[in-house]
């Protein structure tokens, strides 16, 4: 018998859709995702028609759910029309690189759609002592103008190092 997507993939929703807040430089930060169990990370950010903001999207690795505080670089790709319209754009970008600084994306797209994927040989690499790097968050990061911004991120682990039937929690 074969198993469907949701036995083989796990999805949490680490930053509820929700209107954030605008300040200039302020930081909307992950639920930390311990990937542990799982071979890898894709982080999906949607987002809805908000002020014409530009969040810079770091992604973090560190080996404790308090402890990830280490800037990792990723490998990204958009999927969202370049206007400001009502309907979604289907088409991906090439897979680009984004070093540990991050990239800066648009709220001000309707229905814009960033792919994050996370290498977990980058997390374990970022390791600098004898820890075992394997707990991942993604801050966003203001860096637009003063208006509110309106999006959520899911966390989607797949390749599950222990397959069974319902896959262990990833949320510290």
């Amino acid at each position: 018998m074969s198993q469907v997507w949701s036995e083989i993939n796990k999805v949490v929703n680490v930053i509820p859709p929700a209107s954030q807040t605008g300040t200039t430089g302020a930081t909307v930060t992950s639920d930390i995702v311990n990937m542990e169990n799982y071979k890898r990370l894709t982080f999906i950010v949607q987002t809805g028609t908000s002020g014409a903001n530009t969040p810079t999207i770091t992604v973090y690795a560190g080996e404790t759910s308090t402890g990830a505080t280490t800037a990792i670089a990723y490998k990204y790709r958009t999927q969202c029309l370049t206007t400001n319209t009502s309907a979604s754009g289907d088409t991906p970008s090439e897979l680009t690189d984004a070093d540990s600084d991050g990239f800066a994306i648009t709220t001000s797209i309707t229905g814009g759609c960033y792919i994050i994927e996370v290498d977990p040989s980058t997390v374990a690499a970022a390791d600098t002592s004898d820890q075992t790097y394997d707990h991942v968050k993604l801050v966003l990061t203001n860096s637009g103008t003063a208006a509110a911004q309106l999006y959520g991120v899911l966390a989607i682990l797949s390749e599950p190092r222990y397959p069974q039937d319902v896959l262990q929690t990833a949320i510290d």
